[in-house]
């Protein structure tokens, strides 16, 4: 799943830059994502238990669920219902509360597109700021 990550943030990513519907690729991402967190029964995360393959997902997922909402009018739990009881349990962590992404939606749709990034964030830092907070907490 983490060779995923690259593959999964292109297809969100190319759903936000097109027209108004949701494209296949896009589809095919977040149903890949409810794909592979139905492989384990002892939790609600991709590995059963939670993972750096969580850290990998949420920071993008985290982005894409209240733009595609917002821009797209398209909710990615929608049907998905492993997904939006990750997303749930993952809020329910302590340290990924204090790394979560916090800016304001209207703030991060005006910096969408003209950022080389083309989302305007940097999920690698969070992911090393996620781990380092979790390996403290242990």
């Amino acid at each position: 799943m983490l060779a995923y990550a690259g593959t999964f943030s292109g297809a969100a990513v190319s759903h936000l830059k097109g027209g108004p519907e949701p494209n296949s690729d896009m589809i095919a991402a977040f149903d890949k994502l409810e794909e592979a967190l139905s492989k384990f029964d002892d939790g609600p995360f991709f590995l059963g238990q939670f993972s750096a393959v969580d850290i990998a997902f949420i920071t993008f997922v985290e982005r894409f669920q209240p733009l595609t909402l917002e821009l797209k009018n398209y909710d990615i739990t929608y049907g998905r219902p492993k997904l939006a009881a990750w997303i749930e349990e993952l809020n329910k962590i302590d340290a990924y509360k204090q790394t979560k992404y916090q800016q304001e939606l209207g703030q991060v749709v005006s910096s969408l597109m003209p950022l080389k990034g083309g989302l305007g964030f940097e999920p690698r830092r969070m992911q090393k700021t996620l781990v380092g907070r979790l390996t403290h907490q242990s």
